[in-house]
This record gives C-alpha cells, structure tokens and sequence, in this order.
C-alpha cells in the first residue's frame, strides 16, 4: 500500500465518521454546544469528500482480496449521493428511510471491508 493510497483510505474513514455523526445535529448537545452543529453541519461536503478520496484509494488499490467489498460500498454511496437532488421530490419518511438504508448498509459494508483488508 502507497503512502496516497494509505491517506486516502484515512480521510475516507474519517468523512465516513463525519457522515455518521449528522444525526446529533438534533440532539441536545448540539443545542447547548454550537461547535457540534457547526462540526456536523458540512454533512454533505463529508459525503462527497467521502465519495472522491473513496474513489480514488480504490484506483490506488488494485486488485486486494477485499475488493468487492469496497466497490459494494462505494457504489451504494454513488447511489446515495445520485438521489440526493431528488431529496425535495421525495415525502419526508421517505427520504429519511432511503437515506438510512442506503447510509446503514454503506457503513456495513465499510466495516467489512476494512476487516477483510486488515485479516488478508
């Protein structure tokens, strides 16, 4: 692994977290902590951040035993990411269970990928 490749993959995780971490936009810490909306409110920048730097440690990658898993999750971010315009379209419940799924499954994806990396 490059030592690109190695950032990469660092700032991907980090974005993954930032991405996480927007539901405590609503919470009360938030509330009493301007510095956590603040934080969590460039939701959108993390994820396509996220969607770059992903990108590119995949290029950078190669052919690794864990892959599949990584392209999984990247396409499934793509996905999040392409339907986000339509977000107005969208009833609110809906936007919020598609997003969700989507993000959940990402996440899962992520974390297995990392694991299959670590242990190959």
């Amino acid at each position: 692994m490059n030592i690109i490749e190695k950032i990469t993959a660092l700032i991907s995780l980090f974005m993954l977290i930032g991405c996480m971490l927007a539901p405590l936009k609503r919470s009360s810490a938030a509330q009493r902590h301007p510095w956590i909306r603040r934080f969590v409110g460039f939701h959108t920048v993390y994820g396509i951040t996220l969607l770059v730097t992903g990108l590119v440690h995949g290029i950078l990658a190669g052919h690794g035993t864990a892959m599949m898993t990584g392209k999984l999750a990247w396409m499934l971010l793509l996905l999040l990411t392409l339907l986000s315009p339509f977000k107005k379209k969208m009833k609110q419940n809906t936007w919020r269970y598609t997003h969700l799924t989507l993000a959940a499954a990402s996440s899962i994806l992520v974390v297995i990928h990392i694991l299959h990396a670590l242990i190959s």
